[in-house]
């Protein structure tokens, strides 16, 4: 009988360490919760640069403009515009 226990102590022993390597394990992984939306990559939070004043902007916020199936990023109207004149375009190459 005494080695019969000594066998349920190891047994039991090795369900309480797995379940504790378990739960540490999930601890320290990101959490997902259901509902949520996915987390975004780093590359997903590129900024682009305004070509006109040179200010940093995401893509999210930025007012763009296509042409010739490029897309140009700006951080407002006001610079989009000041892009689109041939003028403009001219000094600021």
């Amino acid at each position: 009988m005494n080695s019969l226990s000594r066998i349920f102590r190891v047994v039991l022993w090795g369900v309480v360490t797995g379940g504790l390597l378990s739960f540490v394990r999930q601890a320290s992984s990101p959490q997902m919760t259901p509902g949520a939306p996915p987390r975004k990559s780093p590359a997903a939070n590129r900024l682009h640069r305004d070509p006109v004043c040179g200010t940093y902007v995401s893509a999210e916020i930025s007012v763009k403009l296509e042409q010739s199936g490029h897309i140009t990023h700006f951080c407002s109207s006001e610079c989009r515009e000041r892009y689109a004149q041939p003028a403009a375009r001219a000094a600021g190459a």
